[in-house]
């Protein structure tokens, strides 16, 4: 690891201090690895200098987080390998390192990969679109400073939101070679992104994310809406379960009715196992010719509940499907 430099005066803006300036593409290409890992770590050393004496707040770190998990989870469910990252230090040739709120590259080979920086010489590509939140930090950087250097650096949608009054702006460069944004209008009071495909506004007092006109879920959200349908069906359940104890029970003149029972708890299981398989293609997780037969041959409706349950939040086809 290399030695970092003796800590000096800090800069009134940390953005003008010389050792947060990456080499230039280069001096980059002529490094080793080991070389870029050293120059990477002498960088977050500096910017470590500087977060010892920040402080977020809540106002500025829950929205944030708010809005990575949101666009996590939606890009999780559509199947598109988007890189989203929070506070992650990007390294333009040549230009000081910046840290955005939140950052999204789309369409990334691995987006899952482990990054202790954006490196854009190594990566082949900058960042898409940076999302900045505001609670206590100075309104110039964020509304002029930012507008300006963000678009030199080529990014193509740039985002502001004021945790404090509530209140959105964004800025888009009107082609690539742009070196200056356009501010984007509210339509109906959203904010459209082209890099993200959805449209950003402020709903019920934060910051939300919506797809033709329909507002994205949050986590809870979504997590409460498969309780009620899990709660519904078992409401079913148990009601059809009765029915079929009462006609067992009362034998002479039952068949019919618990022919009738069994054909509707059969149907529940069929509603149920079309459910999980749907909540499996939503969260983008193939199932397999052998997997499919197993949950179309699975009579156990407790286990197919268990099994949608599990599907919520499972990484793999497999682990929702275990016993």
């Amino acid at each position: 690891m290399s030695s970092l430099p003796a800590r000096g005066p800090r800069h009134p803006d940390p953005w003008s201090d010389p050792r947060l300036r990456a080499p230039s593409a280069e001096v980059w290409a002529a490094m080793s690895e080991a070389e870029r890992r050293r120059e990477e770590e002498r960088i977050l050393g500096v910017l470590d200098e500087y977060r010892e004496a920040m402080s977020e707040g809540t106002r500025h770190s829950r929205p944030k987080i708010n809005a990575y998990k949101d666009l996590g989870n939606h890009f999780g469910r559509a199947g598109r390998r988007v890189f989203l990252a929070t506070e992650l230090c990007v390294l333009y040739p040549g230009k000081a390192a910046i840290v955005p709120d939140l950052l999204a590259v789309m369409d990334v080979q691995d987006p899952e990969r482990e990054r202790d920086t954006w490196r854009v010489v190594d990566e082949g590509r900058g960042i898409d679109l940076v999302l900045e939140f505001r609670n206590l930090g100075k309104k110039h950087k964020d509304l002029v400073d930012n507008v300006k250097d963000y678009a030199r650096l080529g990014i193509a949608e740039y985002f502001s939101y004021d945790c404090r009054a509530k209140v959105l702006r964004g800025w888009r460069l009107p082609g690539p070679d742009a070196g200056s944004y356009r501010p984007l209008l509210p339509q109906g009071g959203m904010f459209a992104s082209q890099v993200l495909g959805l449209d950003l506004a402020v709903a019920d007092g934060r910051l939300r994310f919506f797809k033709d006109l329909a507002q994205i879920p949050t986590s809870v959200e979504l997590v409460a809406r498969l309780q009620r349908m899990t709660d519904a069906y078992q409401d079913q359940i148990e009601v059809l379960e009765s029915a079929l104890e009462e006609a067992e029970s009362a034998r002479q003149g039952a068949e019919s009715a618990r022919d009738d029972a069994v054909g509707r708890l059969q149907s529940a299981r069929a509603g149920l196992a079309a459910e999980l398989l749907r909540r499996l293609a939503d969260r983008g997780l193939a199932v397999s010719d052998e997997q499919r037969a197993r949950i179309d041959a699975c009579d156990d409706i407790g286990r197919i509940v268990r099994w949608l349950e599990r599907a919520r939040a499972a990484s793999s086809v497999e682990e929702a499907l275990s016993a």
